[in-house]
């Protein structure tokens, strides 16, 4: 949902909320930044045993005149040590909660602050599960963080009570809750390619003993061979993992579970990660996304759970699963899937609503009408990209100039293509990376997910979604569990949604690409400055002691296209 608030001695703030995160722009004019040293922000809420409280946000800079010595990963109070920043996100929102955020301009001088007039904006969070609508989940995708190694230690979650639930963030919960509405009687048609995890599959099998019919396809490619470099033997995967967890559930017992291993066309991988509910014989909902039945799926790498509730939607998942299991040749799969939804040519083919789209397909026509759609804003675009950018994005995106509207890119890893620069031409990347031992001043190390045992090829980003003017009066989201790459449109099993219309959709996916884009650009930056030689290491702990930080937000320079992101946002409540 989005909100303005009163325009208050010139500055004026703005918000959109997700169901967990709310992402803030605050405007003014020029003069108004003058001596502004930030704001002080505070969030108002009642809790749920009723007690009404302020507090007031805390944040990890301080001015160097008020601490000179920081503790390392310490959070100090924004009421002296303010934001420098006209966009801020908090993390820590609940769904369908009502919070009133207030913002106090401080000016001066840091040992003699003078405080402006506060403007607050109230809100309201997203539902996490709306019936007949999208229910979206995020996991927390940042198990490289200081929150991280200050609750749990960067420690395995496996030795730290409540990390594999802060690590979950409602996803793994959200996943069980869609199998548990199923009863006695009713059915559950799944396509999973990492299908692995001891409690989603006990869940199965407990809704299997309780009457529903389960009828799943996995990935079983035979595709054991000998690794070129070690000489070692490695075997299928992810086909070994997975029929091991289905021995260990002792899903393989029930007479109602139907196990369909997808073991043709080895070349290619069966990637889909989707379950269509079927109640009392009718198709009426559809989980997916891009979340993998694993532990490093969903307690690791960022990813992405949808739930559809929407029978024509299930309806056309339904087609294409009975499709996956009758295992056709792959020239016929890809005919079949472009009957149930034909290529988009031009942005005005999509419709409002859902449209589905399967991979394999006979080309990579989908690919470039994805760059293209990427391209076509008109505020900003934002994508992730676990693996690689595609050469249809790269040409798309080389004609952008300073007067182009704002495109975020979010990798898992440093793609070579574009190594070249964090920002350019309104391009904006981020790149997966985290802070090391002692590698900035009060900053306390943090780890991966390799370390942490969770992931061992994808770290960071592996979520696959795309947004066209996600504030716009025409949003489009794009989200499945395609790479945006050739291989996941013309070779392996796969489905998109293409989501044209949806506020409650985009605000919510907009907001966690925010939380996800702004926590690995820093760490980006960290990394590439380390690497040229050029980094303060003390410069990321202390705040600047004058106006000179609102520079960066002066008419023509980049973030405050980002402020002009949400200023001409459509649809904005009073708040």
């Amino acid at each position: 949902m989005r909100y303005k608030s009163s325009k208050i001695d010139g500055f004026k703030v703005y918000a959109v909320t997700g169901a967990n995160t709310v992402a803030f722009a605050i405007d003014c004019s020029i003069a108004k930044m003058k001596n502004l040293l930030g704001f002080h922000a505070e969030k108002e809420y009642t809790k749920n045993n009723g007690q009404h409280v302020r507090v007031t946000v805390m944040g990890f800079k301080v001015f160097k005149e008020r601490v000179e010595n920081p503790i390392p990963g310490g959070l100090y109070s924004t009421y002296d040590n303010p934001i420098q920043s006209f966009v801020w996100e908090d993390f820590s929102a609940y769904p369908n909660s009502n919070y009133t955020y207030h913002f106090t301009p401080l000016f001066d001088d840091p040992m003699n602050i003078r405080r402006g007039q506060t403007v607050s904006v109230k809100v309201k969070t997203e539902q996490s599960w709306k019936a007949n609508d999208h229910s979206i989940f995020f996991n927390r995708g940042v198990a490289s963080s200081q929150a991280y190694a200050m609750k749990f230690g960067n420690d395995n979650p496996d030795n730290r009570v409540g990390a594999y639930e802060w690590l979950s963030r409602g996803l793994k919960e959200a996943i069980i809750a869609f199998i548990k509405q199923a009863k006695n009687g009713d059915a559950i048609y799944a396509c999973f390619y990492e299908f692995r995890n001891d409690e989603i599959l006990t869940a199965l099998k407990e809704a299997a003993e309780a009457g529903v019919s389960l009828h799943i396809i996995y990935d079983a490619k035979d595709n054991q061979h000998i690794d070129s470099d070690s000489g070692n033997l490695v075997k299928s995967f992810p086909k070994v993992e997975n029929e091991e967890a289905i021995i260990i559930a002792g899903l393989q017992q029930p007479g109602n579970v139907e196990l369909i291993p997808r073991d043709r066309n080895k070349s290619y991988i069966s990637h889909n990660k989707f379950m269509i509910y079927e109640k009392a014989g009718q198709l009426k909902a559809v989980w997916t996304g891009s979340t993998n039945i694993s532990k490093g799926g969903i307690f690791g790498q960022a990813n992405v759970g949808h739930s559809i509730d929407d029978s024509q939607v299930a309806t056309q998942f339904k087609t294409y699963w009975d499709l996956v299991k009758s295992q056709p040749p792959s020239g016929d799969l890809k005919t079949q899937n472009e009957i149930i939804q034909p290529n988009l040519l031009n942005i005005s083919d999509i419709q409002k609503g859902v449209t589905c789209l399967f991979s394999p397909r006979k080309t990579v026509d989908m690919l470039k009408f994805y760059a293209d759609l990427l391209d076509s804003s008109t505020s900003c675009s934002c994508i992730t990209l676990a693996f690689n950018v595609d050469e249809f994005f790269q040409t798309a995106l080389s004609d952008n100039t300073t007067s182009s509207p704002l495109t975020f890119l979010l990798l898992e890893r440093n793609d070579e293509d574009i190594s070249d620069y964090i920002y350019q031409n309104h391009v904006v990347k981020a790149v997966g990376s985290y802070i090391g031992e002692n590698q900035l001043y009060k900053w306390v190390r943090e780890t991966s997910t390799n370390s942490l045992q969770l992931n061992t090829h994808v770290m960071f980003i592996h979520t696959k979604f795309m947004l066209r003017d996600p504030l716009g009066a025409d949003p489009i989201v794009v989200t499945g569990s395609a790479n945006f790459s050739r291989a996941s449109t013309d070779t392996n099993d796969e489905n998109m949604l293409i989501i044209r219309g949806s506020q409650r959709v985009a605000d919510i996916y907009f907001t966690e690409f925010l939380r996800f884009f702004n926590h690995y650009y820093f760490r980006w930056v960290v990394k590439k400055m380390s690497e040229e030689g050029t980094l303060d290491a003390d410069k990321p702990a202390f705040l600047l002691p004058n106006d000179t930080w609102t520079e960066q937000y002066k008419p023509g320079k980049f973030k405050k296209r980002k402020v002009d992101i949400f200023v001409k946002m459509h649809n904005a409540k009073n708040g």
